[in-house]
């Protein structure tokens, strides 16, 4: 609050009071007043003036300039009363006390609609849970079929249970609770079930899978890292070309593991790299495939940082695309997490 926008919010006031100087000096003049007490009476006047103004300008200035730092410091703008301590003039008070009011009725309403959202989120898993049921049982019943039919079933319902599950992690990577266990397992084994999972898509697709992975110990939770590779095989096979091939292998740095998923398919053009990780983005081969939602990166992503991973994508367009996932030692992750 500058000096000038005081004395333009205080104009009013102060026009009406030198009004008031100017009447008492008209009567003074009336009355044929002594020059020396006239001056004496305005000095007076005018120096209370300045000091009650001096006094109310200080204590303003003091709380809004405190209101203007802590809102341009803090990131989370709606902890500002929690900052702020109760000015003493009326205003100030009155303001705070309206701040005050504002902020529990919005708790309230946060606290409401967080409430709702849990439920839902609720009712959602609980419904994913139960639609894998029957997804399970004609997948089953697929399997004593044999022939191109049953394989184009068996290969659409794999997309069904991969969209369901890509529901249910969704949610899971939006709450802050731990739905994860930490614990070694073999890298080999997880790849070699991941490529099971998707076997009925990858021969329909004709896509050979060419298997190097190293059989290293990571520390990961079994099923999240399960998701994941099954997302980025489904990705690999969504935008394939003739004669794909997969190609996954793995290698050891020190105290560092990495997982390599490299197809040749259609690549993702330059532009789009930055942002491949970026939630329903598609980019321009999501743009002509319709089927194509944006989720699989950004989950495989979030999921892997809630993991304590890393994870990488090179690519270049109409050659290749490469993901990389980086696995930390458990020291490490006890430090990370």
């Amino acid at each position: 609050m500058s000096i000038k926008g005081y004395l333009k919010d205080h104009g009013i006031c102060i026009l009406i009071f030198l009004i008031g100087m100017g009447i008492t000096e008209g009567i003074f003049l009336l009355f044929n007043v002594s020059i020396t007490l006239q001056i004496f009476v305005l000095t007076v006047l005018f120096l209370g003036l300045l000091a009650a103004g001096i006094y109310d300008y200080s204590r303003k200035k003091g709380f809004y300039r405190e209101l203007e730092q802590k809102l341009q410091q803090l990131e989370e703008k709606y902890l500002l009363m929690e900052m702020l301590e109760k000015p003493e003039f009326l205003e100030g008070q009155i303001f705070y006390n309206v701040l005050s009011e504002m902020q529990k009725s919005m708790n309230d309403e946060i606290f409401v609609q967080i409430r709702k959202n849990n439920e839902f989120k609720r009712y959602i898993e609980t419904w994913v849970h139960e639609v894998k049921l029957p997804i399970a049982s004609i997948r089953l019943i697929l399997h004593e079929y044999k022939g191109t039919s049953a394989r184009i079933l068996k290969e659409q319902m794999g997309r069904i249970e991969s969209y369901v599950e890509q529901v249910l992690y969704y949610l899971r990577s939006e709450v802050p609770e731990k739905d994860y266990r930490i614990a070694p397992h073999s890298l080999k084994k997880l790849t070699d079930q991941s490529v099971s999972e998707n076997r009925d898509s990858l021969i329909l697709n004709r896509i050979k899978i060419i298997q190097e992975t190293q059989d290293i110990s990571v520390y990961t939770d079994e099923k999240w890292i399960r998701f994941i590779l099954g997302q980025i095989i489904s990705n690999a096979v969504k935008y394939k070309k003739e004669d794909s091939i997969i190609r996954i292998w793995s290698h050891q740095d020190g105290k560092h593991s990495f997982l390599h998923i490299l197809d040749n398919g259609m690549g993702i053009v330059k532009e789009d790299l930055p942002r491949v990780f970026e939630k329903s983005f598609t980019g321009k081969n999501g743009r002509t495939h319709q089927a194509s939602t944006g989720m699989g990166l950004y989950l495989c992503n979030t999921l892997c940082k809630r993991l304590g991973h890393r994870l990488a994508v090179q690519s270049k367009e109409g050659e290749y695309t490469e993901i990389i996932i980086e696995f930390y030692d458990n020291e490490y992750l006890d430090v990370l997490r």
